[in-house]
Parts: structure tokens; sequence; C-alpha cells
């Protein structure tokens, strides 16, 4: 399977069969969902919406236009890798400290196996078990040895007659049931409980998961050692998917965004919201016990004009906006004179503005009228390690913060 390379935020020319252009637009649509998740600023119309735009050029060419998203898309024969503009590190490093919430379709595709993004694995799994219970689970006759007060199959009589003289009418019987409570049901159940654990599941796939466990049958562990993937039943096929997942699942095994061999399903990132949460944590971890939190918003009167600055940060309360784009060494007016107005919107004395750079800000604070204004970057490029940017940045923010507006500005 071929891989093609796109980079998050640019437009690239590719040469695409009529599939799957058709696929990669269909998906593009469908992986949009709502506007609010998209972060969209409405200058299209909802039946335009799409992650990916498709213009058709000559010779089998498309130019596709890529939003600000990151992941995997499956094509037929093709491998879609949205890479992200701070590169795969510092995003992947992000995306472990936020609660992004994935965009997964059930669009075939491979990748590497890694110790993260095991929530990815338990997406697909839920997915590929809606698909499964859509086509029934399957009833088999499973061998069983069972105490009864009732003869039921074959009777062991040595061990029934020891029940007898011993004063208890009981019989030991075996027989085959015809249950659902199959060694490849209860495969999946294992795997079931272990993500309804898994403290990277939210409450609402837990709810799904929680359903799937109250569906199947209960867990054995017996029933693990039994299974054998490789050699599944004709009757099964259509647990194929389920049970690959499920034994990652149980395994611990997650995924990078990178080609490989695991099967493993679509999926797309919002960045600039996984980038917005993320540093959101980073604050708030490292401006303890100051409270950080996302803002509801504030309506200027009597015009009615929305304010909704990214971070509300106190008492007292300072304002923070976060751009999801790299920025050079000087300021870009836009964002300086628009972390101003939410400044003072919430009659703050303090804004700050969080962004991605390869080179140190030459003058990382300023003052506007009575506001200052504060210019946090998190440090990308070769060479730099996500875990030293996210050091610095927190040191950078408690250095602005330390004594109040007044004495860390003083020198400005």
């Amino acid at each position: 399977m071929k891989t093609l390379r796109l980079m998050e935020a640019r437009t690239a020319t590719h040469v695409l069969t009529g599939d799957q252009a058709g696929r990669l637009a269909l998906l593009g649509k469908k992986l949009a969902g709502e506007r609010r998740w998209w972060g969209s600023n409405g200058a299209h119309s909802d039946d335009s919406r799409s992650v990916f735009r498709l213009t058709k050029l000559f010779g089998g060419s498309w130019r596709i236009e890529v939003g600000n998203v990151v992941g995997v898309v499956g094509l037929p024969d093709l491998t879609i890798i949205v890479e992200p503009k701070i590169g795969m590190q510092h995003f992947m490093h992000l995306l472990a400290r936020s609660n992004g919430m994935p965009r997964v379709d059930s669009s075939m595709t491979s990748l590497e196996a890694a110790a993260g993004l095991q929530r990815l694995v338990i997406e697909w799994f839920v997915g590929a078990l809606d698909t499964l219970f859509r086509r029934g689970l399957v009833r088999d006759y499973v061998h069983s040895s069972e105490r009864l007060p009732h003869v039921r199959g074959h009777v062991n009589l040595v061990s029934t007659s020891r029940q007898w003289l011993q004063g208890r009418v009981l019989v030991d019987c075996e027989f085959d049931d015809f249950t659902e409570a199959t060694p490849f049901n209860q495969y999946l159940a294992a795997a079931v409980s272990r993500s309804i654990r898994s403290p990277a599941v939210d409450d609402r796939l837990r709810m799904r998961l929680a359903y799937f466990a109250r569906e199947l049958p209960p867990a054995s562990r017996e029933a693990r050692d039994d299974v054998d993937l490789n050699r599944l039943p004709a009757r099964y096929h259509h647990y194929q998917t389920a049970l690959k997942y499920a034994s990652d699942i149980l395994a611990g095994v997650g995924r990078s965004l990178e080609s490989g061999d695991y099967a493993s399903g679509t999926v797309l990132f919002n960045s600039a919201a996984v980038a917005e949460d993320a540093i959101r944590q980073v604050l708030a971890d490292a401006l303890a016990p100051m409270r950080v939190v996302k803002t509801g918003g504030r309506h200027l009167l009597p015009a009615f004009v929305s304010v909704n600055p990214d971070l509300e940060i106190g008492p007292p309360p300072f304002t923070g906006d976060v751009k999801y784009k790299i920025g050079d060494r000087s300021w870009n007016r836009q964002d300086l004179a628009q972390a101003v107005l939410f400044a003072a919107a919430y009659k703050s004395p303090h804004a700050f503005i969080a962004d991605f750079a390869q080179m140190e800000v030459l003058h990382p604070s300023l003052k506007v009228g009575d506001i200052h204004v504060s210019r946090l970057r998190w440090a990308i490029g070769e060479g730099t390690n996500p875990e030293d940017s996210e050091r610095r940045f927190a040191e950078s923010a408690r250095k602005h913060m330390e004594g109040g507006a007044t004495k860390v500005f003083a020198t400005a």
C-alpha cells in the first residue's frame, strides 16, 4: 500500500484515482462533523464544509486543500498521513497532555504499534463492535461441566456416586450447550472490560462500552488462552476486525501516526483544539493554585459583539489566547490587537499570547496603554525536545506572573 504525506493547513497536488478522490471527499465531509468541533470560521456553508477540499486538474491530478487537522486516512491502495506543522514529536506530546477528541472512521489502514494513543484503538474497537452487533453474535456449542439437581447430557458416575454417598443429591453432568458464551465472545468481553477501566476513556465512550459489557457474556480468562486469531472459523469471519483490536487492547498496544503493520482505522484530530487544550493543562500545572479555565465569553453592549478568549487565568482575571501557528521573532499586530481587546473586555491588566516559534522572541513583553501583554513561546524546530519546550514554556509563564503585572513588566 502506498503512503502519501500531506502537511496540515496547506495545499498540495497529487495523482489520485477517481475512487480514491471520491472516498477522500466523502470522508472529508463525514469527518468534519459539527462546525464547533472543527473551529470553522463560518466561511463555508454547512453543505460544503469538509476537512479536505479537492479540485480536479489535468492528467489525473487533484489539488488537495487540507484544514487544521492531523491524522491518518485509509483509502483504496493508499494511506494518507497528514502531518502537523509543528512537527510530529511536539504534536504527540501535546496530544498526550490534552483531552483531544479524535474523529474516527472504519476505513482501514495500517499503522505502527506504539505505547501511546491506546484510546484510538478503543475507539476503533467500539466501531467494530457496532458493526459486529448489527450482524449478530455467533451462538455455538460449548462443552460444559456442571453439578446440577437433575440429569443433563452425560453423567459422571464416579463423582455423582460420591456426592450421593455424602448425602448430596446432585448430578455431575457434562453436556454441550448452544450459547453465546463462546471463547470468541468472551475474548471480546475481556477487551471491553479492560477498556472500561482505561483512564484514556471518557464518559461518552465508557457508556458505549458499558452497553457492550451488558450484551456480551461474562469475560473468561480461560477463553483468552483458547482463542487462536490465526485460525478463525468461517462463521466468525465478521469478528475479524473486532478481534484484532481486542487483541491489541488486551496486550496494551497503542498506535503511532506512522505507517506500519497493525490494522487501524481512519483518525483525524482537530490540531488547533488539541494545542489549546494542552496549553491550558500546562499553564494550569505551572500556575497552580491559580485557576486556568476556558472562558465562557462575554458580549459588548449595545452591539452584542461576542468576545471569547481561549483562557481565563486568576484571580485576578487575566486573559490568554492560544495561536496554533508558527510565529517569528516579531509581534503579529492582529494577534496583539485581539489580545488587547480580550483584556479590555474582561478588565484584565494582563494578557497572554501563546504560540509556537523556532526562534527566540525579541521582545516577549509589551505595554499597550494600561494593559501588559506577554508572549509565551513554545519552542519547536530541529533539535528541540518537547519536554524541554514545555518546561521552558512553564517557567516563562511563572516568571511573567510572579509578583503581579506591575513587578513583571517593571523592566519592559
